[in-house]
């Protein structure tokens, strides 16, 4: 049960990329609450939360978790942290860490160098990275903007991004479902579906709703034969 997929320093930057930065539009700061389970296994709360880190264009994007006790006691307390910058309508990750008290397997930093196209994990191993790579939590970010410039769209193109852990470059595909309202703790939302398709045994569906900032309002995720993961807004 890996609940680190469910509860994601800037470095300085040259004065020409900090002038691109600044003419980005801003994103809103976020404070929001979901409840998380784990097939019908209730796994406690994640706090995502979005701010702004330094240099204008730049922010610091947190998940926190709330596990129950159980969920604490036998797999910890997984947290996620991305400092990430907006260039050209891009996320441009700077640093990732996930930590997992206790588990060095799920604990590492990711530190991005987009000069050279590489990212250097904690162990000082450098690998290549494509010019659409991102973090496995600033995805989600990554999937919003897509969203935001893309849902009026008459015929919406395959949304493509590539994901980097601390071991493997991950090609995503997502396709524009539409118009999928949904009921929350939070609330009913007119949410837009977003659904991954680049592969049959990994399944990913999210509610983006434009009343919340195009931020997801639920998620389901599942690998293989696994339960389902979801995450609903709860406040």
């Amino acid at each position: 049960m890996k609940l680190t997929r469910v509860f994601a320093a800037l470095l300085l930057l040259p004065a020409a990329l900090q002038t691109a930065l600044a003419d980005e539009p801003a994103l809103p700061s976020l404070d929001l609450y979901y409840d998380a389970s784990w097939g019908s296994m209730d796994v406690g709360q994640v706090q995502i939360t979005l701010r702004p880190d330094g240099a204008a264009g730049c922010y610091r994007y947190t998940n926190t978790s709330h596990p129950t006790a159980l969920v604490r006691l036998l797999y910890g307390s997984p947290d996620q942290v991305s400092q990430f910058c907006l260039s050209g309508g891009r996320i441009r990750t700077r640093r990732f860490e996930s930590v997992l008290p206790g588990d060095d397997r799920q604990s590492y930093t990711l530190d991005f160098d987009w000069d050279k196209h590489t990212v250097t994990d904690n162990r000082g191993q450098a690998r290549a990275i494509p010019d659409d790579a991102i973090d496995s939590f600033a995805l989600q970010q990554a999937v919003r903007l897509w969203v935001q410039a893309h849902a009026s769209d008459k015929a919406p193109p395959l949304a493509e991004f590539t994901m980097v852990d601390n071991k493997n470059l991950t090609h995503y595909k997502f396709r524009f479902g539409g118009a999928a309202p949904v009921d929350t703790p939070a609330g009913h939302f007119d949410a837009l579906l977003m659904e991954r398709i680049d592969n049959p045994d990994k399944l990913g569906r999210f509610w983006l709703a434009p009343a919340r900032d195009y931020m997801p309002v639920r998620t389901e995720t599942r690998n293989g034969n696994k339960p389902m993961v979801t995450m609903v807004l709860s406040r």
